[in-house]
């Protein structure tokens, strides 16, 4: 008997499962995805399935030849849509569905680290940490659990860097576009303006540390990635307007 057509509680987990699991581990056996298509009902092939159907949708990945699989649904658009528009909603949206549907507790951040909450009530706050946890999970995944100046591998000391600060920009707050994977050393050093990215994806390190005496720890934490390409995502390019924009903002700051 055929299975029933995919509900919209349905695809945003598939979405929410998309948005979190590197490319290359979008398949059948996929452990998670198994735990996952079992409690839906549905077959682990199916699942991974319409996790490349919204890989089609993609345009990060189209722009490095990916094209995902082709035979995606009205309602997949819809919700890709959705997603692209008004992502906090949505991820919210998801992640609630997904703790439902796996009888688990919200994945929230550990402490809110974003800027200028508007409000301080539950329900805000809530949403505000189950955005910031999947914002830190997309960009990572993306990156593939690595920082993208010096390819540092270990999760627990990287940052899922906004390249347009919140307090700057609430409407890019969730742009997966508008995320840099970075270790916590070169997120500071990125946010102070010591170090920036420019539209091509080249390093550049400011003057202060150029001019200053030469160390081993300068030059193996600075000097020796200047002119070199960043580590690129998978999915999900840094958005080139957004990093020329950041550079303004930083040199503003540090030429006062």
């Amino acid at each position: 008997m055929p299975r029933n057509s995919w509900t919209r509680q349905e695809t945003l987990i598939a979405l929410n499962l998309y948005c979190r699991t590197p490319f290359g581990r979008l398949h059948a056996n996929n452990p998670e995805i198994q735990n996952i298509a079992t409690r839906m009902g549905r077959t682990p092939s199916a699942l991974a399935m319409k996790c490349c159907n919204l890989a089609s949708l993609d345009s990060s990945l189209q722009a490095r030849g990916i094209a995902g699989l082709t035979k995606t649904s009205l309602l997949d658009r819809q919700v890709w849509g959705e997603f692209l528009h008004d992502p906090e909603s949505i991820v919210l949206e998801a992640e609630q569905l997904h703790a439902e549907l796996m009888q688990q507790p919200l994945r929230v951040a550990d402490a809110i680290t974003w800027e200028h909450i508007e409000g301080t009530d539950v329900e805000t706050l809530t949403k505000v940490r189950v955005n910031q946890h999947f914002f830190r999970s997309l960009v990572v995944t993306g990156y593939r659990s690595r920082c993208a100046v010096c390819g540092l591998p270990f999760s627990s000391l990287l940052v899922a860097s906004h390249i347009v600060p919140w307090s700057k920009d609430r409407t890019l707050r969730m742009n997966p576009r508008n995320g840099l994977c970075l270790c916590a050393l070169h997120d500071r050093a990125f946010d102070k303006g010591l170090l920036t990215i420019d539209a091509d994806y080249l390093i550049d390190i400011h003057a202060d540390i150029k001019q200053a005496p030469k160390t081993d720890a300068i030059e193996a934490n600075f000097l020796r990635f200047v002119g070199q390409t960043i580590l690129l995502p998978d999915r999900w390019l840094p958005d080139p307007e957004l990093l020329l924009r950041h550079n303004a903002l930083t040199r503003e700051v540090t030429e006062q």
